[in-house]
C-alpha cells in the first residue's frame, strides 16, 4: 500500500509574531492536500520579551499554536527555563496538541502535561514514533524545581522500548541544537529524520548524514518548513526536505496590523499595573542604581557588578509592569558567587579588561533582549586602576563576599573567570520582577 504523508513545522519562534499571518496561510494552504498532515513546534515558541507573552505567562502562544492546528510540539530552555515551575505547569492546559518531552522530570516524575514519545499510526497504517528532547541546562532547572536528563542517553533509553522498536519510521523533535543533531545521526542509526531547533540553523532541502535526514527551519518566523514523505507498505520510498523563507510567501494587507495589535494588546494589560511614582524621570546611571540595588537586596548580597546595557531605555516617572518591561526586557535572572577578595579582583581584571571592547557590541542570545552592552557599573566598591576600594556597605573583615549578576555573565563566554565558578541560580524571577518588587518595597 501507497501513503503520503507531510510534516508542516516552525521552530524557535520566541514570540516574533511578525511572520505568524503567512505561516497561518502556509500551514492552511500546504494541508489542502490528500496527504495526511501533520504539524509540529519544536520549541521556543514562548519568550517573554514579548508584552503579550509575558502578561499572559505564554498562553498567547499556546492560542496561536492551536490557531495552526499544531499536532505535536516539545519545549525549548525559554518554556523550561524561561517560565518558573508554576507557569509552565499551566501553560498547556488548554491545548489542542500534544506535548512529547523525553528528558524533563521532578520529584513526582514526568510533568503530568508531556508524554515522552508517542506513537502515532496513519490511516494507512504506518506506525510513527515521535520523540522529543530539549537541551539540558543542568544548571538552570535544577532550581527551577527540575531534574533535566541527558538527552542522547534518555533517547537510547527510549529508543529500547518495544513499540519504540516496532515502529516503521522514527522521527526525532530536537531542540539540541546542530551540533547533537549530528552526533545522533552519526551514532544512533535508528532515528530516520531529525527536525532540529535551538541553533536556528536552517537546512533549506534538508541534510542527510549516514542515512538519517535532517529538517531545520531556522528561527523567529523567518523559514516555515515541509517535508514531505513517501511509504509503501510502512517503508520509506521517498522525501523532501525544505525550509521556506517566509519573506518569500506572500504579504497580505492586514499583516503587520496582526503583530502591532499584538503587542499593544500586551502593553496594554502591562499599562494597567502601576508599579509607582518617581520624583522625576531619573537618567541611565541613577536607573543602573535602582536595579544594582534591588539585585543586592533580593539575593542579600554584599556587591554587585551590572552593564548599563541591561536598562534599554530609562525608567518612567511613572512606572509600569509594561514601562519596565520596556526597560527591562531580558530573559535573564540573577546568580550569586561567594568570593574571596582575590577572587573578586580576578573578575574585576576579566570584566574590565573587556569593558571598552563591550561596551558598543550587540550581544545577542544568554537571555539579553536589549542593543548595546553599555559601560560596567559597580555597587558596593569601586574598581580603579587595578585596584578595588569597598565602600561603607561592605565590611573588609569578611573572608567571603557575596556577588551578585545577572545570570548572562555566567552563562556567556566572554568572562572565564565567572563561568569557571561555581555560582547559585536565584528561582523564579526574572530581573524586572526583583526590580520591580523594589519599586513596590516588597524587598
Amino acid at each position: 500500500m501507497k501513503e503520503n504523508l507531510r510534516i508542516l513545522h516552525i521552530n524557535d519562534l520566541h514570540s516574533h509574531f511578525e511572520a505568524y499571518p503567512k505561516i497561518k496561510r502556509f500551514f492552511d494552504e500546504r494541508s489542502k492536500t490528500a496527504k495526511e498532515v501533520l504539524r509540529l513546534d519544536i520549541g521556543d515558541n514562548v519568550d517573554k520579551s514579548h508584552p503579550l507573552t509575558d502578561s499572559t505567562a505564554g498562553r498567547i502562544n499556546v492560542d496561536l499554536m492551536n490557531a495552526l492546528g499544531i499536532d505535536f510540539a516539545t519545549i525549548g530552555n525559554n518554556e523550561g527555563i524561561g517560565l518558573a515551575k508554576d507557569e509552565i505547569n499551566q501553560l498547556y492546559d488548554e491545548v489542542d496538541f500534544q506535548v512529547i518531552l523525553g528528558n524533563l522530570r521532578d520529584k513526582k516524575g514526568r510533568p503530568a502535561w508531556a508524554q515522552p514519545y508517542i506513537i502515532y499510526e496513519t490511516t494507512a497504517g504506518t506506525k510513527l514514533a515521535l520523540l522529543a528532547y530539549t537541551f539540558p541546562y543542568y544548571l538552570t532547572y535544577k532550581p527551577n524545581g527540575w531534574q533535566v536528563l541527558d538527552a542522547v542517553a534518555s533517547l537510547k533509553k527510549d529508543l529500547e522500548k518495544p513499540e519504540v522498536q516496532a515502529a516503521d519510521f522514527r522521527i526525532l523533535l530536537s531542540h539540541l541544537g546542530v551540533r547533537i543533531d549530528e552526533k545522533i545521526a552519526h551514532e544512533i542509526p535508528e532515528i530516520d529524520l531529525i527536525i532540529g531547533a535551538h541553533t536556528h540553523h536552517v537546512f533549506e532541502e534538508g541534510e542527510v548524514i549516514n542515512g538519517t535526514y535532517l529538517a531545520a527551519a531556522g528561527r523567529y518566523g523567518d523559514h516555515v518548513g515541509q517535508i514531505d514523505l513517501a511509504f509503501e507498505d510502512h517503508r520509506l520510498t521517498d522525501i523532501t526536505i525544505e525550509a521556506i523563507s517566509t519573506s518569500d510567501l506572500d504579504y497580505e494587507k492586514g499583516d503587520r496590523d496582526f503583530a502591532v495589535d499584538l503587542f499593544e494588546q500586551g502593553e496594554r494589560l502591562l499599562a494597567a499595573d502601576v508599579i509607582c511614582k518617581l520624583s522625576r524621570k531619573p537618567n541611565l546611571e541613577e536607573c543602573a542604581e535602582m536595579v544594582m540595588e534591588a539585585m543586592v537586596q533580593s539575593a542579600g548580597a554584599d556587591l554587585t557588578i551590572i552593564n548599563t546595557g541591561l536598562i534599554v531605555e530609562p525608567f518612567s516617572p511613572t512606572v509600569t509592569k509594561a514601562t519596565l518591561h520596556k526597560s527591562l526586557p531580558h530573559q535573564m535572572r540573577l546568580v550569586t558567587l561567594q568570593v574571596n577578595k582575590e577572587e573578586l579582583l580576578e573578575i574585576c581584571q576579566d570584566i574590565f579588561a573587556q569593558a571598552d571592547l563591550l561596551a558598543n557590541q550587540q550581544i545577542r542570545g544568554m537571555g539579553f533582549r536589549g542593543k548595546q552592552f553599555g559601560r560596567v557599573v559597580t555597587s558596593g566598591f569601586t574598581y580603579k586602576n587595578g585596584k578595588i576600594v569597598y565602600n561603607n556597605k561592605v565590611t573588609s573583615k569578611k573572608d567571603k563576599l557575596s556577588l551578585v549578576l545577572v545570570d548572562q555573565y555566567y552563562f556567556a563566554p566572554y568572562f572565564s573567570s565567572i563561568n569557571s565558578r561555581q555560582g547559585q541560580l536565584l528561582f523564579p524571577d526574572l530581573l524586572r520582577q526583583t526590580v520591580e518588587k523594589y519599586l513596590r518595597g516588597d524587598l
